[in-house]
C-alpha cells in the first residue's frame, strides 16, 4: 500500500495546484478515458500485456442539426527494449463549419522503478488536415476573417505524455498541441493578430484499483482539463467490475455532463457504451450524447510485461482478465 500512496500524493497535489482559469475545447472529446487512455495520453502505448485496437464514435447532443461527430481508431502495442509505438487516425466534425482530420503516430519508454513499478514517458507527432467552410450566415459580411468558399490547410504538433504506473493504479499527465500550431484557417486575418493558434493543453489523469472480492472490483479514476484561457474542468468517475466480464460506471463532468456507462470484455472483444446527460444550457438543443466503442485485444507472442498497466492474461484463459 505504501507503493500507493506517494503517487496518490503527488496526483492530489497537482490536482490541487491547477490554476483556475484554462482554454478553450480545441481537442475532441470523450467520456470514460479510462476505456482507451490512449487517446489521452501517449506514454500509454506499449504499457498493456496485449495490443489493443479501438474504434471510438461519439455524437454529441444527438437529433440537433450540425452537432459534432467524432470518430477514432486506434492502436498500439509493445517493441523490444521497453519501446511502445501506437497510432491514432481521427475525424472530428465540430459541427458544421469547422472539420479536422487527422493521425498522431507516437512511441514510448519504459524504466523500471522496482519490481511492482515504472515510468513510461511518450511522444506523439500530430498531423492535421483543418477544413473550414465559409459558406454561414454571419452577422458582418464583410468580415477578413471569413473567405467565401471552402478552406483547408495541414498543421503539425506533438503531443507529450508521462505516466507512473503498475498493475492496481496509474497516475500522469499529458500535454497535447505542445508546438501550438497554428491551424492555418483565416490567414487574411494574420495583419489583425488573429491566427487561430492550437493553445497548449494539460492533462492529469490517473485511476486505482481495489479488489473488493474475487468476483467484484471498483475502478475510481479522474481526469483534469486545463489551458491557460478558460476554468479547468473535472472528469470523475467510478467503475464497477462483475467477475472480469461485465462493468457498469457512474461519473459527472463539471458544467457539462452526467455520465453512464455500461460495457464488458469476452474474449478477444471489448465493447463499451456511454451515456451523457447535459446538464448545461445546451440541454435545450439536445440533452443526449452517446458514445459507443469496440475493441479487440490482439495478443503478443512476446509474454507479459510484469510491469503493466492492468493484470490481463489473455493466454492463460478463454476470458479476459482485466
Amino acid at each position: 500500500m505504501q507503493k500507493i500512496i506517494f503517487p496518490l500524493i503527488l496526483f492530489v497535489a497537482g490536482v490541487s495546484f491547477i490554476p483556475g482559469n484554462a482554454e478553450a475545447q480545441q481537442l475532441f472529446r470523450r467520456s470514460q478515458f479510462m476505456t482507451n487512455p490512449f487517446l489521452s495520453n501517449p506514454a500509454i502505448a506499449g504499457t498493456l500485456p496485449e495490443s489493443p485496437i479501438t474504434m471510438n464514435y461519439r455524437n454529441q447532443w444527438t437529433g440537433f442539426d450540425g452537432a459534432p461527430e467524432t470518430m477514432t481508431l486506434s492502436g498500439h502495442t509493445a517493441l523490444p527494449n521497453r519501446i511502445g509505438v501506437g497510432a491514432i487516425v481521427y475525424s472530428d466534425d465540430t459541427g458544421g463549419a469547422i472539420q479536422r482530420t487527422g493521425i498522431e503516430v507516437a512511441g514510448s519508454y519504459t524504466i523500471d522503478l522496482n519490481n511492482y513499478d515504472a515510468v513510461s514517458f511518450g511522444l506523439s507527432l500530430m498531423a492535421n488536415q483543418w477544413s473550414f467552410d465559409n459558406d454561414l450566415d454571419v452577422w458582418d459580411v464583410e468580415d477578413p476573417a471569413l473567405q467565401y468558399g471552402m478552406e483547408q490547410s495541414v498543421a503539425l504538433d506533438a503531443h507529450f505524455g508521462m505516466m507512473i504506473f503498475s498493475e492496481a493504479y496509474a497516475f500522469g499527465f499529458a500535454i497535447p498541441n505542445l508546438i501550438q500550431a497554428s491551424s492555418g484557417l483565416g490567414t487574411s486575418s494574420l495583419a489583425s493578430g488573429l491566427d487561430n493558434t492550437q493553445i497548449r493543453h494539460f492533462r492529469f489523469m490517473g485511476h486505482y484499483r481495489y479488489d473488493i472480492s474475487d468476483v467484484f472490483r471498483i475502478e475510481p479514476s479522474a481526469l483534469v482539463r486545463l489551458t491557460e484561457r478558460t476554468p479547468a474542468q473535472l472528469d470523475v468517475y467510478m467503475r464497477g467490475w462483475y467477475s472480469d466480464m461485465a462493468w457498469v460506471s457512474l461519473g459527472f463532468r463539471t458544467n457539462d455532463a452526467l455520465v453512464l456507462g455500461v460495457g464488458g470484455e469476452y474474449g478477444p472483444f471489448g465493447l463499451a457504451y456511454v451515456y451523457d446527460l447535459t446538464s448545461t444550457a445546451a440541454s435545450y438543443l439536445s440533452p443526449h450524447t452517446h458514445e459507443v466503442s469496440l475493441t479487440y485485444f490482439v495478443p503478443r507472442s512476446g509474454g507479459f510485461r510484469s510491469n503493466s498497466m492492468n493484470s490481463r492474461r489473455i493466454l492463460q484463459r478463454n476470458r479476459i482478465v482485466k
